[in-house]
């Protein structure tokens, strides 16, 4: 793995504490079943990683401040804002890439036409309904999985994403506890 830009160590320490299997190190020389975790402070430097061990499958990962201008690798698969991530959920997102979030919408919101007619060119006519109650819950499904065993069948709506479940806390969306509970 390689981690570049802002507050690296902080992540490869967190990493660290989410798995003993993620070592920081300062090149490649992981003992059998670790797996390193090289920091960069520049984007160029991880692609020169990647370019001198192509045999390597490496997880890149940036992470950027607002307003701090960093040089970003080339396809990196995260980019996390560490001005909104600690240390620590960035490394739950770096560690579950692959779990995303389904949202369950709990009295959707509704859009019609408050003269009965078809939405006019400029919108003028159209309405926004925010009912009582309305809320989402956030349920972590694997990438490309089934509908989580938890999401009651019948939903009002049910929307996945490619959202990551690590960062479902970021908003004011509510997490599923059954979903917590399986997997932090």
């Amino acid at each position: 793995m390689v981690l570049y830009g802002y507050g690296v160590d902080a992540v490869a320490e967190a990493l660290r504490e989410c798995d003993p299997r993620y070592v920081p190190v300062d090149r490649v020389a992981p003992e059998p079943g670790q797996v390193p975790v090289l920091r960069c402070p520049h984007g160029a430097d991880a692609d020169a990683v990647r370019e001198a061990a192509p045999g390597v499958a490496w997880l890149v990962v940036g992470l950027y401040r607002p307003g701090v201008d960093v040089e970003h690798a080339r396809d990196p698969l995260l980019s996390l804002n560490a001005s909104k991530v600690d240390p620590g959920m960035a490394a739950r997102a770096i560690d579950q890439p692959d779990l995303e979030i389904w949202y369950e919408v709990i009295n959707p919101i509704r859009v019609t036409t408050v003269d009965g007619r078809p939405a006019a060119d400029d919108y003028s006519n159209i309405a926004i309904i925010v009912p009582d109650g309305h809320r989402m819950v956030a349920h972590a499904v694997r990438a490309g999985g089934a509908v989580p065993q938890c999401l009651p069948g019948g939903a009002d709506q049910v929307l996945p994403s490619h959202d990551l479940w690590a960062l479902a806390r970021l908003g004011k969306t509510e997490v599923c506890r059954a979903c917590t509970a399986r997997h932090g």
